[in-house]
């Protein structure tokens, strides 16, 4: 029986690219005077392939957007910067997230987030998303030692929570860090399927979603 329900958090409960695609267009606005000859749709676009839905260290990604664009006036340090002090401020969620994360606790599940990332950055993004006073236990990789997919976070989650991983589901939308390193745990998975990620193989993942909401219907369906 499930009892607890843990999540990832870029690309699960935070939509990433809309988030990226906000700040983006405030970057660019505030710092127009260094991006001359530069199309802001352009520098939208480029970041956000280049950014390869947040596996590519940001040092890199602005890097890579300077010398495709031909930007001279700024580097990628001062951008890097602005990015980590600004970015979270634009995060946004999938739709209804607050919602849905408020039922699930209602209705007893010990609720946790792991993920990967710096601890500040990533608390000011739960933060503004509004979530945080619904979740029991939040790691991250930076506070822990641990990154997923080592067994190591998904056990230490399971213990805070005081459950077996039997007894639980994780949510994610990377096939291997979020589906394949919880299963081989004994933890049911549930993949978010944005369309970015090749969906991993069905002996690794039990159900798959492409809304947060769908999720009561695999409750429901676990408690038959």
């Amino acid at each position: 029986m499930v009892k607890a329900i843990i999540f990832d958090l870029d690309g699960t409960l935070l939509d990433r690219e809309q988030s990226l695609r906000l700040f983006l267009d405030d970057q660019f606005e505030r710092l127009r005077e260094y991006f001359t000859q530069v199309q802001k749709d352009d520098f939208i676009n480029y970041f956000i392939e280049y950014d390869a839905h947040g596996y590519v260290k940001k040092d890199r990604v602005y890097k890579a957007l300077i010398d495709q664009l031909n930007i001279q006036f700024v580097d990628e340090k001062d951008l890097l910067m602005d990015y980590d002090m600004n970015y979270p401020k634009f995060a946004t969620g999938f739709p209804d997230v607050k919602e849905i994360i408020s039922r699930l606790q209602n209705r007893g599940y010990k609720l946790g987030i792991i993920t990967n990332g710096k601890v500040e950055h990533q608390r000011y993004i739960i933060d503004v998303l509004g979530i945080e006073k619904y979740v029991l236990e939040i790691l991250i990789s930076e506070a822990v030692g641990y990154r997923k997919l080592d067994p190591e976070i998904f056990m230490m989650m399971c213990d805070k929570l005081g459950v077996t991983p039997q007894e639980c589901l994780f949510v994610g939308d990377h096939p291997m860090n979020d589906i394949e390193a919880p299963h081989n745990l004994g933890i049911q998975t549930v993949f978010k399927d944005n369309h970015y990620f090749e969906a991993p193989d069905s002996s690794v993942m039990n159900y798959r979603i492409e809304n947060l909401s769908e999720l009561f219907s695999i409750i429901d369906e676990e408690t038959i």
